[in-house]
């Protein structure tokens, strides 16, 4: 853990702005894979603790090892399972909710502290945590950072606990600068239809997202209410009636960017061959020929198409075969 001294106010002053330029500046450049934990050791010259956790959690699932992410920093994998074990007896739960945005400080010398927590503290070397939690508005998430020290460390500090306080809006927003930033570096070899981004666990729960998103997803899905995805996100994306959604692996996380469908997008297959090859100037009978099929059948799928489309001519067709972008196949 970094040396602890003490530093008269203006010295902390600039130091804790530093922090934040520095966190901003990771935000923008490090991978999504990355992050977390240049983030954390940037807090760490700052605030010194011995390991953190960072959690993402929905406090009223019955099952939060399928809705809660995290990212440990100076603690092995194991640490999550066996908290989940103690979980109902983690005293540190309880007192965060009382009061959101303000850290707790919990000793493990503490008379009331339960013997679960003890043993974790036991199991982990820690004798001293401070955590705080925060609410995500797009996501309804409950954001949280525990910092953890040793026996041999120095209590939290009273204005250790002010800059935690003052500090973790700046995580939340920083993360999910680093995310949407993440999703915005793949963005080139996309289309110029209107897209939203976000990004999502493995298991289809919501991080983070830009607003526009829940606007699309409710054009496909009306009823739906977040955190959990309506669809399950796989490297083959999803095509719904409305809207077309490319899914990226990252990590643990998974890249998503939501686009409207483009009216040709919305016709069947067959409809697209006949529609991309008529308004190309194919007449009937070539079109018929090339894709195995009678004239009549092609008229028969002509009119489904002016129908769904809401057009009427060859030149309509045209004009929203020209609206896709050169690297949009059909």
């Amino acid at each position: 853990m970094p040396t602890h001294t003490r530093i008269d106010d203006a010295e902390l002053l600039s130091q804790f702005s530093h922090t934040l330029l520095e966190i901003y500046r990771l935000a923008r450049e490090e991978p999504l894979e990355r992050f977390l934990q240049t983030m954390l050791e940037c807090i760490q010259s700052l605030i010194p603790f011995q390991s953190a956790w960072w959690g993402r959690g929905t406090p009223s699932s019955d099952e939060p090892e399928l809705l809660q992410s995290f990212f440990l920093l100076g603690l092995p994998p194991d640490y999550f399972e066996d908290w989940k074990s103690i979980r109902k007896q983690d005293d540190t739960v309880e007192r965060v909710f009382k009061e959101p945005g303000k850290p707790v400080v919990l000793t493990m010398d503490q008379p009331d502290i339960s013997e679960g927590l003890k043993w974790l503290a036991h199991k982990y070397a820690f004798s001293e945590l401070m955590c705080t939690i925060s609410r995500d508005d797009i996501t309804g998430f409950i954001n949280h950072l525990s910092l953890y020290r040793g026996s041999d460390d120095p209590a939290f500090s009273a204005m250790e606990l002010t800059l935690m306080q003052s500090l973790m809006p700046h995580l939340l927003s920083a993360a999910s600068i680093n995310q949407i930033r993440n999703v915005h570096a793949v963005m080139e070899s996309k289309t110029e239809n209107p897209m939203s981004l976000a990004v999502s666990d493995a298991n289809g729960v919501l991080q983070s997202s830009e607003p526009g998103l829940v606007d699309l997803l409710l054009t496909e899905w009306p009823d739906w209410r977040g955190p959990q995805l309506p669809f399950a996100p796989t490297l083959d994306g999803y095509h719904g009636q409305a809207l077309a959604i490319d899914c990226q692996a990252r990590g643990q996380n998974f890249l998503l960017i939501a686009r409207p469908l483009y009216p040709i997008e919305q016709l069947s297959a067959r409809e697209q061959d006949v529609a991309v090859r008529f308004g190309q100037g194919r007449t009937y009978k070539e079109i018929a020929r090339e894709i195995g099929i009678s004239p009549n059948t092609v008229r028969y799928y002509l009119r489904s198409i002016y129908m769904k489309l809401g057009i009427n001519s060859k030149a309509d067709i045209s004009r929203l075969l020209h609206d896709l972008p050169n690297s949009k196949p059909i």
